[in-house]
Parts: structure tokens; C-alpha cells; sequence
């Protein structure tokens, strides 16, 4: 599978639930206080500065690392769910922080609901309501399932969906940034504080310097680093909701088939959610109704993606002799080479 993950979701044993940005608080406030104490730093107010840069530089890690690492809650593994593509959030166009999320939404309809379907009835629906229900994770940790709804564009409906995310590496870049920074700016204060003036401190500004433009260059590339639904599947084509041509004919919204990891997001509670999307495909068109056989559609993808996906599956597909780029009836490669 192709797919681009830049985060990780934490077990519920481990999970710290009481405060996510109390970690972000003291790891960014750690340099200024040892600035403080320090008897090195203490009488040297000329260095002052690269503190106060490397405390930004280790807020902006510390968010980064909660962000990617600690924001996400486990729910149990990997899901399989289909769904009716209601809605898209794109990568770009958020508000300020919200811009370093870089990833690509989708919002999906769980059959056998109808538009406009509330929270009640979906959580109820199989056999994809649980997605959507509280789990024990998020309610043991001090969290609350308030779900995700989304507007149908063609008539406006709004209800209870599933949210899914392909992932951008918008906080990745930017950690990266923070991260090569932050050593710049280390190396300048070693300058500052032990190589004589007047060259310590010329090295100390060009380091800063450097220090500043690096995160800067981390920020102002991850917001442009946007995911795409591509990432995940190269053939998957645009994807459209229930949106209406020029001619003003309807092109009727997939339905898709998505794989990914069940996880709540503490960062916005709260939801659950398939984060990232690890598998996507478009298989079938909405007309208004779900397909009479849907059950069996369900099934049948369900037993092909545990199939794709089972542990024996992958380490076959790791051999040599199931490496072809031009199948080996054509080409008359067999396993001897």
C-alpha cells in the first residue's frame, strides 16, 4: 500500500489525558528558567538572546512532537469502513495555527443511513456504527464523543458522518525546521559563552541567523506540504461529491472504501476518526440510494482488504520473484530469475 503517515496514536494505558499542552508549557519554558539559574549564563546578558530563541525553538518542537506523537488516541488497529462521500477539507486555506494541519479530509456517510442521518441513528447502523461510537479509550481518559457532521452540498442536508484524514506533512516539515534550528542555536550559544569576543560573538549571530531562517524555512514549507488522496492511491482519479455540473447535471458522489487507523483526535474533541487513510477506493456512484447489495459489497472488500493486508500476504509480496514491474508471462521471468 502507498500511503504518507507522519503521526503516530497513543495506547490508552499511556495516554495523558489531563492536560495535552501542559508537556508544550514546560519543555518551552525549561531554557528560559535555566537562563535564570544558570551561574554559567548568569552575568552574561549578551547571550540572553539565543535563550530566549531557543525556548521558542523548543515550544515549537515540543508542539510539534504532541502533535505528531501524543495527540491521537487508539481505538484498536487498523478498520476497514465504506461510505458515501458527503464532504472534502482541503489541505490549504485554514486559519492560523490550523494552517501546519496539511492534511486531506474526507467525510463519509456510513450506509444504510440516509442524508441528514443523526448521530443516534448512524452509531446504531452496521456494520460500521461503532466507528462513530464512543469507545472506552476516550471516555476512560476524560474525553467526550461529541461526533462529526457534515453538509451535503447538493441539497444542503447535514449529518452524522465519518471523518477520515490522508496525511500531510505540514507539522512534520516544521518539527524538522525547529529541530535543525534549535541545534544552530545551541552551537551559538556555546559561541557566545566560550569562544572570545569579538569572534565569538560574530559566529553567535550568523548561527542565529541561520537558526532563525531554518525554522522559518520549516514553517513556511510545511504549510505548502499539503496531502492528496493521491498519496494513498495514484489511480484513484478526483473524487466528487454530490456536486452539480455546468450543464447542471448532478455527477453523483462516490462511494468509497477506506483502510486506515481508528483512532480519537484530542486535539478537537471530539470524534473518531481513520487517521491516517492507508487504503482508498472509489466503488460505486450515490443516486440518491445505497445499492441493494451493499451487505455484499461490504463483505466482499472487508475479506479482500483483510486478504491484501494479512501478515503472510505482505511477506510474500517481499520476495524477489514478487517484484515484477511486467508480469513474468511476459517478460518469461519465473523464480529462478
Amino acid at each position: 500500500m502507498r500511503y504518507k503517515q507522519y503521526t503516530i496514536c497513543t495506547p490508552s494505558s499511556s495516554f495523558f489525558a489531563k492536560n495535552q499542552y501542559i508537556s508544550i508549557a514546560i519543555q518551552s519554558l525549561a531554557m528560559g528558567f535555566l537562563a535564570l539559574v544558570s551561574p554559567v549564563l548568569a552575568g552574561r546578558m549578551d547571550c540572553w538572546p539565543i535563550v530566549a530563541e531557543m525556548t521558542v525553538f523548543m515550544g515549537t518542537i515540543a508542539y510539534c512532537q504532541w502533535w505528531m506523537m501524543d495527540r491521537l488516541l487508539c481505538l484498536g488497529g487498523d478498520r476497514t469502513a465504506i461510505g458515501m462521500l458527503v464532504s472534502v477539507e482541503g489541505p490549504f486555506g485554514k486559519a492560523f495555527p490550523g494552517n501546519w494541519d496539511t492534511d486531506y479530509s474526507i467525510n463519509l456517510l456510513l450506509p444504510d443511513n440516509p442524508l441528514g442521518a443523526d448521530k443516534a441513528r448512524v452509531q446504531a447502523s452496521t456494520p460500521y456504527g461503532h466507528l462513530v461510537s464512543s469507545q472506552p479509550p476516550v471516555t476512560d481518559n476524560g474525553f467526550t464523543l461529541e461526533g462529526y457532521q457534515a453538509t451535503d452540498v447538493a441539497s444542503g442536508i447535514k449529518g452524522e458522518v465519518l471523518h477520515a484524514e490522508f496525511e500531510g506533512a505540514g507539522v512534520y516539515d516544521f518539527h524538522l525546521g525547529a529541530l535543525i534550528a534549535f541545534g544552530l542555536a545551541t552551537l551559538a550559544l556555546g559561541s557566545c559563552l566560550f569562544v572570545p569576543f569579538p569572534i565569538g560573538h560574530l559566529i553567535m549571530l550568523i548561527l542565529a541567523i541561520l537558526a532563525f531562517l531554518a525554522w522559518l524555512l520549516g514553517a513556511l514549507i510545511g504549510n505548502f506540504d499539503g496531502a492528496s488522496p493521491e498519496d494513498a492511491n495514484p489511480y484513484l482519479g478526483e473524487l466528487h461529491t454530490n456536486i452539480t455540473s455546468p450543464d447542471g447535471t448532478s455527477k453523483g458522489a462516490h462511494i468509497l472504501v477506506v483502510y486506515g487507523t481508528w483512532v480519537f483526535d484530542t486535539a478537537h474533541e471530539g470524534w473518531n476518526e481513520i487517521h491516517p487513510i492507508k487504503l482508498c477506493e472509489r466503488i460505486g456512484i450515490w443516486d440518491g440510494h445505497w445499492p441493494k447489495d451493499i451487505k455484499d459489497i461490504e463483505k466482499m472488500w472487508e475479506d479482500a482488504i483483510a486478504k491484501a493486508t494479512a501478515p503472510g500476504t505482505i511477506e510474500e509480496q517481499k520476495k524477489p520473484e514478487n517484484q515484477w514491474a511486467v508480469h513474468p508471462v511476459i517478460d518469461g521471468c519465473g523464480d529462478g530469475g
